[in-house]
């Protein structure tokens, strides 16, 4: 490989697993030049913290109505337009989507200038602008099995969810009373609430937290804290350093978008699941059962969330550590470490496809 093109946008859920393929192909390829096509969102920080280039696209979600809806959003043309340039001028043996809307366009722009192209799906549900791009690109990574088939079987590969490294299991011991909290990389205020209405019985239990917020709840949680008598260190929009976060965890309190299931999984770390309830399709509620059938998680819908029974499900958890460990185990049977090298090796064999095809 000498170019790179990987594309995806809106939060950390579709960016970190293309940051872990980027990494993979870096190991690989120490002079492959990679370009991140994204939105206009968080994603360039994250990805400009990674070393990698980025330049932004104009994109919208659109909910509902298929082909037809997306083709009429007003953004497309534009983003299009500037997609099929930067693709043309970087010239790419590839180009890798992971999903969302952002990620579109330059896929599209890859087809139709006759690059070849590889989608990676991280939820349980596809999204509709995988669904669409799946009918031309020339392979489908999945992160769960298609049961709804979704995507042509020929050309799809369950390879599990990108995890960055620095989260794949260490040996570093866990604080037994350390509970690691955050709800994505925006923050989720139903868990924000719960935990700040059930601090005093955390606190009283001796539950030491590290709480992520997300910018819009930093400062009510963190004067929460204060007024609580707990450390307001403790308290931060985003945590940088995730690995070092899941290390230090005896317990995980989180959201349920694909990329937060695997690497909890990854981590060997066990979790109360709190899925969003309106993600599309309920995906995360189907993401997080993944976990839980397999006695690695606990499921708490957000219907059923309070400040009480979240810090009685803690407490109770925190008390019982063979049953932490335990859980950690069948978390860690559930992980797929290899999905980043995979979709590199993937992308790989569709690069050496068409230049077989092109000296023929």
């Amino acid at each position: 490989m000498k170019r790179i093109i990987l594309t995806t946008g809106g939060t950390g859920g579709h960016v970190f697993p293309a940051l872990a393929v980027a990494e993979e192909i870096k190991n690989r390829f120490p002079e492959c030049e990679i370009l991140f096509l994204g939105g206009k969102g968080p994603e360039k920080e994250m990805v400009e913290r990674a070393g990698i280039s980025f330049k932004g696209l104009p994109a919208k979600g659109v909910l509902g109505g298929g082909l037809k809806k997306v083709f009429s959003s007003f953004w497309i043309a534009a983003a299009l337009f500037m997609s099929l340039k930067e693709v043309a001028c970087f010239k790419p043996d590839a180009v890798i989507g992971f999903g969302g809307y952002a990620g579109f366009c330059p896929v599209l722009a890859a087809w139709m200038l006759g690059i070849p192209t590889t989608i990676h799906e991280q939820n349980s549900v596809p999204g509709v602008t995988n669904r669409i791009l799946g009918k031309v690109v020339k392979r489908v990574f999945a992160s769960f099995e298609d049961r709804k088939g979704s995507f042509p079987a020929a050309k799809t590969v369950v390879v599990g969810n990108p995890v960055r490294k620095e989260i794949i299991a260490s040996d570093v011991e866990a604080d037994q009373k350390a509970v690691l909290v955050f709800g994505g990389s925006q923050g989720a205020a139903a868990i924000n609430d719960a935990i700040v209405s059930g601090l005093a019985k955390l606190r009283d239990a001796g539950i030491t937290l590290r709480h992520q917020t997300g910018k819009s709840d930093f400062e009510k949680v963190r004067k929460a804290y204060m007024d609580n008598g707990i450390d307001s260190n403790s308290v931060s929009p985003f945590i940088h350093n995730m690995g070092e976060a899941y290390a230090e965890a005896a317990l995980v309190v989180c959201r349920a978008g694909a990329s937060t299931v695997f690497e909890v999984a990854a981590a060997g770390k066990p979790a109360i699941f709190i899925p969003f309830p309106h993600a599309t399709h309920d995906h995360q509620t189907g993401n997080a059962r993944s976990l839980a059938d397999l006695g690695a998680a606990e499921l708490i819908p957000q219907g059923e969330l309070g400040g009480d029974r979240l810090a009685d499900e803690i407490i109770a958890l925190i008390k019982d550590q063979d049953r932490l460990e335990a859980m950690g185990r069948k978390g860690l049977s559930f992980a797929k470490t290899d999905a980043a090298s995979d979709i590199a090796e993937g992308t790989l064999d569709i690069i050496r496809m068409k230049t077989v095809r092109g000296a023929a």
